[in-house]
């Protein structure tokens, strides 16, 4: 595995943490551990989808970043709209590692109203987008 993607897989794993604890403070009732899906809520299916507000991509010339992305994978999104489950979505300003995540947006929203073009595996989606099609 090269170097430059350690970093960020690692601090997508420390976040995934943090925002678990974000989500036990904020959802009291939350159960974590649902088989196919992060979590149960209120007898919910519920996914749990975290990103950054803003990442570094110096391939954009003018601003050197772009917005965080969630992370679907295909049979999963289509497994959860299926069972009628909720997607929890978390975006949050990057702080330092010591901190506990303060969220900039957090949200829960039916898997149904998140449509996503035709894809297999996993895509990666720009929350800017997502919550378009929410909100």
């Amino acid at each position: 595995m090269k170097a430059a993607s350690i970093e960020p897989n690692t601090r997508a794993s420390r976040n995934g943490k943090k925002i678990e604890k974000l989500v036990m403070r904020l959802l009291p009732g939350v159960v974590f551990g649902d088989g196919k899906f992060d979590a149960k809520y209120k007898g919910k299916h519920l996914e749990i989808k975290s990103c950054v507000e803003s990442a570094i991509d110096r391939s954009h010339p003018n601003t050197q970043c772009r917005s965080g992305r969630f992370f679907f994978k295909e049979a999963q999104h289509e497994a959860l709209t299926e069972a009628g489950g909720e997607y929890l979505f978390c975006v949050h300003s990057e702080e330092d590692p010591a901190d506990p995540i303060d969220p900039v947006i957090f949200v829960r929203v039916p898997a149904e109203k998140i449509q996503l073009s035709a894809f297999s595996d996993g895509k990666s989606v720009a929350w800017t987008k997502v919550f378009r099609m929410v909100i």
